[in-house]
């Protein structure tokens, strides 16, 4: 079966039309981005405003960066299984506790909203009981 005549008159395939899509179709609204407002930086006094702190304050040797507060109980969760199969919450659990992978340990404190994330995902991480956590 011979195609369609183009409308330049010679023979092949027919050209498309100038509009993809179907009558009555609207093209969605570009969005345009709406400026925002500059913030303004407050000017301080150089050096006056502000006391001095000294260079040499003393360290802290019970907390590190990243750790929790002395006190309190914490416990100790350990990841087992692998949440790769799982379902997006069940994964986001797991990432919100700190952990990445089988094996891997992180000691949370010892409060309600971790025991019900470690409660959410029993199946994949257990409580372990030993020096540093319970």
């Amino acid at each position: 079966m011979p195609s369609a005549k183009k409308t330049d008159g010679t023979p092949g395939r027919a050209k498309k039309s100038a509009t993809p899509r179907a009558a009555g179709v609207k093209r969605p609204a570009k969005r345009v981005a709406s400026p925002k407002p500059r913030a303004t930086i407050p000017t301080v006094a150089p050096a006056a405003a502000a006391p001095r702190v000294s260079e040499e304050a003393p360290a802290r040797e019970s907390e590190a960066p990243g750790s929790h507060p002395a006190g309190g109980r914490t416990i100790t969760i350990v990841q087992f299984a692998s949440g790769i199969a799982c379902p997006v919450r069940q994964k986001r659990v797991l990432r919100s506790l700190g952990l990445r992978h089988p094996h891997h340990a992180v000691v949370r404190p010892d409060n309600p909203a971790v025991r019900g994330m470690v409660d959410a995902i029993p199946h994949l991480v257990r409580i372990v009981e030993g020096e540093r956590g319970a």
